[in-house]
């Protein structure tokens, strides 16, 4: 069976957005000072009780894993400043914000650690998937499914050092999430290059002819590795979590914006909102006050 074979190109349409501002704790008060306080939003998408411990005077209050539920809350007409603990969060928050079409994101690099006098750890940004909005529709699929993929293996480690039932638990459930999500991906390609590849194949071209490093196989236990100040504990490890799901809804509703095929749309919609239960399902855990030192 020759993999080459002509497929069903879909045509884009690239979609231009205003770059995500970086800044760090002085440039953001900075930022602030020279503005009125309602001429701008401060968001804090950390949790509830993240933000009751510290919070930046005047900052509104939605956690990532709400975000898509709400963002009609947060004023399209005005710049958005994006906080969480260290970065993480609301780098993903801000990306979920540009995809929505807000003109003005600032992520607020260092978070509220940075903001507090802590060390910054500079602005963590997964790398997870690159899209352009120039992908052929296989070249969509072939990288979510690498992202999956990667993602399950990550929960699966995590579920084999994990010291409690409920966090063995909790980590195969989210595995067993993408495993189902593979299984849609698998199917769709069949749909997109319209024959039955055996899955051990299609998994060969997945994982050789998507840049692995940079567009959906990233390492995520070296990444948490290397961020380990900004990730530290069980919650941590939620809250990095958090930012990959974030990544991959945001990934998942650009491709639909984009595709003009009706199945192919309500395939990613569907995915889009399978990611934005597991972020719920995660904001849940993170509220849980025993999950060791916050993050």
């Amino acid at each position: 069976m020759r993999l080459e074979k002509s497929l069903h190109v879909i045509d884009y349409e690239v979609v231009m957005t205003q770059p995500i501002q970086m800044m760090d704790s002085d440039q953001a008060r900075s930022f602030m000072d020279g503005r009125k306080p309602d001429a701008y939003t401060l968001l804090d998408v950390r949790q509830e009780w993240e933000y009751k411990e510290f919070h930046i005077p005047g900052a509104q209050l939605l956690p990532l894993p709400e975000l898509m539920d709400r963002v009609e809350e947060v004023d399209r007409a005005k710049p958005v400043v994006v906080y969480c603990r260290s970065g993480g969060r609301s780098m993903a928050a801000a990306t979920l914000l540009d995809n929505q079409g807000y003109e003005e994101v600032i992520n607020l690099v260092g978070g509220a650690m940075g903001w507090q006098g802590a060390t910054a750890v500079g602005p963590i940004d997964l790398g997870m998937i690159e899209f352009s909005g120039t992908e052929a529709p296989q070249e969509v699929v072939l990288k979510a499914y690498a992202m999956e993929n990667s993602l399950q293996q990550f929960y699966l480690k995590r579920a084999d050092v994990a010291e409690s039932l409920e966090r063995i638990e909790l980590f195969m459930e989210l595995a067993g999430f993408e495993d189902r999500h593979k299984e849609t991906l698998y199917t769709l390609y069949s749909r997109v290059v319209d024959s039955q590849i055996p899955r051990d194949m299609f998994e060969e071209v997945a994982f050789s002819s998507v840049k692995i490093a940079a567009e959906g196989g990233v390492d995520i236990q070296a990444f948490v590795e290397e961020h380990a100040d900004a990730f530290e504990g069980d919650h941590g490890i939620l809250q990095m979590a958090a930012m990959v799901e974030a990544q991959a809804m945001d990934y998942y509703l650009r491709c639909a914006r984009l595709v003009e095929n009706t199945e192919t749309e309500e395939i990613l919609q569907l995915l889009a909102r399978e990611e934005k239960a597991h972020l719920k399902l995660l904001g849940k855990f993170m509220d849980r006050r025993d999950q060791g030192k916050s993050a």
